[in-house]
């Protein structure tokens, strides 16, 4: 009984430590593509690049002006790219009265949108910055620094106030006709 009761601690320790480390994944909310009802205007690619630190995965937190901080038990449950590309597609659709923006690459126009910083930070605000570029149309490029207060402290708080953020990224960059 002596050496049993050591082992079952030893066993309770062990299992409580690796629970502690759970994984949790985020998706972005409306990151779902939704084909728009009409097809009759001009398909244009949504293609999204994002700065190498923004494709490993993690959820960025920047705790100092200087300094970032990768979440380890805080990941992105698919390709961020990927999903920033959905997300900006659905608010554009909603925005455009000319242009279809779709993932698919049939169109004969592109917008690449590049993203550089897709993050929470330390003042209680997430900031979204890039540029985007136009191929095989007559609009402009423009730059978009997208800053907006998180309603709330966490992760998840984190990842509703990105998704409002790409509101205001679509706004920026949608054309005007």
């Amino acid at each position: 009984m002596k050496i049993l009761l050591p082992i079952v601690c030893a066993a309770t320790l062990a299992l409580s430590a690796c629970a502690g480390n759970s994984i949790t994944y985020y998706q972005l909310p409306g990151s779902n593509y939704q084909l728009p009802a009409t097809s009759q205007k001009t398909p244009v690619q949504l293609k999204v690049i994002l700065a190498e630190r923004l494709n490993q995965g993690n959820l960025i937190y920047q705790d100092s002006p200087t300094t970032l901080h990768f979440a380890q038990q805080h990941l992105w449950a698919d390709d961020l790219g990927n999903e920033i590309s959905l997300a900006l597609a659905n608010e554009l659709n909603r925005q455009s009265t000319r242009y279809l923006f779709t993932p698919e690459n049939k169109a004969k126009a592109t917008l690449t949108v590049y993203i550089q910083s897709f993050q929470g930070s330390y003042d209680g605000y997430i900031y979204i910055n890039g540029y985007s570029s136009w191929q095989g149309t007559n609009e402009t490029g423009q730059n978009f620094n997208v800053r907006i207060a998180q309603q709330g402290n966490g992760y998840s708080n984190m990842v509703k106030a990105l998704a409002q953020g790409l509101t205001s990224v679509a706004q920026s960059i949608a054309p005007y006709n």
